[in-house]
C-alpha cells in the first residue's frame, strides 16, 4: 500500500496536469488521497484502542487530537467531549505539556495527574524538520497496585503495632523480661536490680563493654514506675568544652554561639524520672564536682544564669572501668563515687555465662531470621562448639553482631561455621585455637566436663541441685560424671582424673 508521501506528484507533475487541464486526473489524485488519509486515520484509532496503555495526543497549541477508549476508562472524559479541546481545561498537572515545551523524552515516570490517580508514563515530543508539533503520552495504570502496596504497608505496621503491642504488656508485667539467662551471676543481677527497682536509690551498673548495662538501666526504670522520662548520657561521647551546657543547659546569650532562647540541659530534662550516667568515669573531673551539688542539694544553674532550679530524678550510673583506681590516680572524685555507689550491680561478661549462650543463641536467631526473611531450619555442631570456645570480648553485643551476620551471610537452611568472622577460625585468636582443626568429640567432652565442674562448684558439690541447674537427670549426670572422670565430693573439692 502506497503511502501519502509516495501518492503526492511532485510540484512539476501537478503544474503540468493543471496547465494541460486534466480534471479527471486531479480528481482522481485527490479522491485516492481522501481514501489513504481515512484509512490511516482508521488504522491509527484501531492501533489506539488495542495498546493497554492510556494515551493522549495534543498539538502545538495543547488541543486534545488523539483520546483513545484507555484514557476514557482511566480519568472518566469521553473522547468526543474532549476531542479539539485545550488540555488544560481538564488537567493541572500536565507531564505532556512539559515534554513538549522542554523537548523532553520521558520514559516508564512516575506521575499521578490528578487525586487518586497513579501511572507510569512515557511521553515525547513530536517534531518534523526540527519544528515541535506537539507531544504524545502513553500512560500505564498503577493505581491498583499503589493502593495495594499501601494496603499492605498498612498491614505491615499493624502486624509490628500488635509484635510491639505483645512486647509492651510482657515487659509492662516484667520489666526485666527482656533479660535473658538462667545463669546464677545473671540472675543474681536480675534479682538485686528488681529489688532496688522500686526504690529511688542511686544504682551504679558494673561490667565490660557489651554486657547489657543500658538494657538493665532501662528496666530498673520502667520497674519503678515513675512518671518521668528515661534519659540516657553517655558521659565518654560529649565533647569536654560542651559537657556543661549539655548536661546543665544554658540561659540566652550566655557565651558565643549561644542560642537566643537558651536550652534545657539533660539534667533538667530528665526531671521527675530516671537519668543515666553511661560511662562515668570519662566524665570531666571539673563537672563532677558541679554533678555532686545538684545530687546532693536537688537544684542546678543553667549556665549564665542565677536562678536555682529544682529536679529530682533517680540516677543510675554504668561504667566499665576501674573507678577505685580512678580515685587513686586522682581522676575520680571519691564523694561523688560514694554519692553514686550506694547499690552496685556487677553484670558478668559473656565468657562466664556460657552455659546462657545456648539460650541467647535461639531467642537471637528466631529474630534476625524473622528480621531477614531468612528459613533457618537446622544448626551445624560444631558452630555452638565454636561458640562455646569463644571468649567474646565484645559480650552480648559481639554475639548478636556475629549471629546476625551468620543469618545475613547463610544461602542456605542450615547455619554453619563456614561465615564465622576470622578470629574464629584462625590462630591468633582468643585462644589461639582452630576451630576446624579441633575433633568436634574432643571437644564437646572438655565443655561437658568444665562446665559440670563449674556447676558442681557453685552448689558446693550437690549433685541434685547440680542436674536440676544443668537440666538433665540425677543419673544422667552421673553417668557424665563417671565418663569424664570427675570426682566429687559434697564440699568444694572437686578433681578431673
Amino acid at each position: 500500500m502506497q503511502s501519502v508521501d509516495e501518492m503526492l506528484p511532485s510540484m512539476d507533475e501537478l503544474s503540468i496536469l493543471l496547465q494541460e487541464r486534466r480534471w479527471e486526473d486531479i480528481e482522481k489524485l485527490f479522491t485516492s488521497l481522501i481514501e489513504l488519509y481515512h484509512l490511516q486515520q482508521t488504522q491509527l484509532e484501531a492501533l489506539l484502542d488495542t495498546v493497554s496503555e492510556a494515551i493522549c495526543m495534543i498539538d502545538e497549541e495543547n488541543r486534545v487530537v488523539a483520546w483513545n477508549h484507555r484514557a476514557e476508562s482511566l480519568y472518566g472524559i469521553a473522547r468526543d467531549e474532549i476531542l479539539r479541546q485545550p488540555i488544560n481545561r481538564y488537567f493541572s498537572n500536565l507531564r505532556i505539556r512539559e515534554v513538549m515545551e522542554k523537548r523532553q523524552i520521558v520514559n516508564e515516570e512516575y506521575h499521578a495527574p490528578c487525586p487518586d490517580t497513579h501511572v507510569l508514563i512515557n511521553a515525547r515530543p513530536i517534531s518534523r524538520d526540527g519544528q515541535i508539533l506537539g507531544a504524545i503520552s502513553a500512560e500505564r495504570n498503577i493505581t491498583e497496585l499503589v493502593q495495594l502496596n499501601r494496603q499492605l504497608t498498612q498491614k505491615n505496621q499493624e502486624m509490628q503495632t500488635l509484635k510491639q503491642t505483645l512486647t509492651e504488656i510482657h515487659t509492662r508485667k516484667d520489666p526485666f523480661f527482656s533479660i535473658h539467662g538462667r545463669g546464677e551471676a545473671i540472675r543474681n543481677a536480675v534479682n538485686l536490680a528488681r529489688r532496688v527497682a522500686t526504690t529511688s536509690v542511686p544504682v551504679l551498673l558494673r561490667g565490660e563493654s557489651g554486657t547489657g548495662k543500658e538494657l538493665f538501666a532501662r528496666a530498673i526504670h520502667e520497674g519503678s514506675q515513675v512518671s518521668g522520662p528515661y534519659v540516657a548520657i553517655n558521659c565518654g561521647a560529649i565533647p569536654g568544652n560542651l559537657f556543661e551546657s549539655e548536661l546543665f543547659g544554658y540561659e540566652p546569650g550566655a557565651f558565643t554561639g549561644a542560642g537566643r532562647k537558651g536550652r534545657i540541659g539533660l539534667l533538667e530534662k530528665a526531671n521527675g524520672g530516671t537519668i543515666l550516667l553511661d560511662e562515668v568515669g570519662d566524665m570531666p573531673r571539673e563537672m563532677q564536682v558541679k554533678l555532686l551539688r545538684t545530687l546532693q542539694e536537688k537544684t542546678l544553674y543553667r549556665v549564665g544564669g542565677n536562678a536555682p532550679l529544682t529536679v529530682d530524678f533517680r540516677v543510675i550510673a554504668a561504667t566499665n572501668r576501674n573507678l577505685e583506681e580512678m580515685i587513686r590516680c586522682g581522676n575520680f572524685r571519691e564523694d561523688l563515687y560514694y554519692r553514686l555507689n550506694v547499690v552496685t550491680i556487677a553484670l558478668p561478661p559473656l565468657r562466664e555465662r556460657l552455659d546462657d549462650i545456648p539460650e541467647l543463641f535461639h531467642r537471637g536467631l528466631q529474630y534476625f531470621c524473622a528480621l531477614h526473611n531468612k528459613n533457618i531450619v537446622r544448626t551445624d555442631s560444631t558452630l555452638m562448639t565454636a561458640l562455646l570456645r569463644y571468649q567474646w570480648p565484645g559480650n552480648i553485643r559481639e554475639f548478636l553482631n556475629v549471629l546476625e551476620r551468620l543469618v545475613i551471610l547463610s544461602e542456605t537452611e542450615i547455619l554453619g561455621t563456614r561465615d564465622l568472622p576470622q578470629q574464629f577460625v584462625t590462630p591468633g585468636g582468643n585462644d589461639g585455637t582452630s576451630v576446624t582443626n579441633y575433633p568436634l568429640p574432643d571437644a564437646t567432652a572438655e565443655l561437658e566436663r568444665d562446665l559440670i565442674v563449674k556447676v558442681l562448684a557453685e552448689v558446693a558439690g550437690n549433685r541434685a541441685m547440680a542436674a536440676q541447674r544443668l537440666g538433665v537427670p540425677r543419673s544422667t549426670l552421673y553417668y557424665k560424671m563417671a565418663k569424664l572422670g570427675i570426682n566429687c565430693r559434697k564440699t568444694d573439692g572437686l578433681s578431673k582424673s
